[in-house]
């Protein structure tokens, strides 16, 4: 099992690669360097609502068996690795100039910009403006590294494959059903089909179903920035998003590891074969065209 640290994430399993798909688990992260802190307006509890909470540990059987997996350790406070290093909240940093930004999307309007600057119910989580120095600090020391570590892993997969996956893993709240249905346990999201070739989610929804659980495609997580960054499907790299249900291996509180851990950490490496295996076939039906 190889491994490699870098600032702010760790890689395993891409030295010699065995699989065409790369595990990334970008919002579990509870590293919080002490400016987060300094300027916290909140109590430093409201910041778990940011975490994809221990959605690292159900990673943690895919890196013991080998599987290329890149997770983050910093803090989804400290920048958001799912948004782009663009979508910044210029009320919130000084010497950021609207005009030099694209317009502000739902995300950043909601207070979930680059930098997360309010939670639902709790207001604005931080008791001073940030510096543009502050927020660049951000992007160059870690935002951008892991996106181009990303770029480099499928591309070096592709290369040897001829197809690389992006499995992106995050954790959601319950979904409760107003109809009385069965809740939706886990979302996959190929941004309605833009991200990733049909047969991949397909085959996820299908694979869950299997072990019992009830997935659903794109609603509501059809995938954000990651998904948009690193999918090119006319060039055989695809990128897929799975929302897991907290409530599946957390306790009832949804803040410490429950009972269904061990079974959920199985699952995700046999859908990373899964996919694999679909992929494999895939490619070398491609390649005799």
């Amino acid at each position: 099992m190889t491994q490699t640290n870098m600032d702010g994430f760790t890689i395993w399993g891409t030295d010699t690669m065995s699989l065409p798909v790369l595990l990334s688990v970008p919002h579990a992260g509870r590293d919080y360097p002490q400016d987060i802190f300094d300027a916290l307006r909140l109590a430093p509890a409201a910041l778990l609502r940011l975490e994809d909470r221990y959605a690292d540990l159900l990673a943690r059987r895919s890196v013991q068996l080998g599987q290329p997996v890149i997770m983050a350790h910093r803090a989804r406070a400290w920048v958001d690795l799912n948004r782009d290093e663009q979508d910044i909240d210029t009320d919130m940093v000084q010497g950021a100039v609207r005009a030099d930004y694209p317009a502000p999307g739902v995300k950043q309007r909601g207070g979930l910009g680059l930098v997360p600057r309010r939670l639902s119910g709790d207001g604005d989580l931080w008791k001073r403006q940030f510096t543009l120095d502050e927020v660049q600090h951000r992007i160059t020391s870690f935002h951008r590294p892991y996106h181009d570590t990303v770029s480099q892993i499928l591309e070096r997969m592709r290369q040897q494959f001829g197809v690389a996956i992006l499995l992106d893993l995050h954790s959601m709240p319950p979904i409760r059903s107003a109809t009385g249905a069965p809740p939706t346990q886990f979302v996959v999201g190929d941004r309605f089909g833009k991200s990733a070739a049909s047969q991949y989610a397909e085959l996820l929804l299908a694979r869950l179903r299997v072990h019992g659980f009830n997935g659903a495609l794109n609603h509501p997580y059809a995938g954000e920035y990651i998904l948009r960054r690193h999918a090119k499907p006319r060039s055989n790299i695809h990128a897929i998003q799975l929302e897991v249900d907290r409530s599946l291996y957390l306790d009832a509180g949804l803040r410490q590891p429950g009972a269904g851990l061990d079974r959920l950490s199985a699952l995700i490496p046999a859908l990373v074969a899964a996919l694999a295996d679909e992929a494999l076939g895939s490619a070398t039906l491609i390649a005799a065209e």
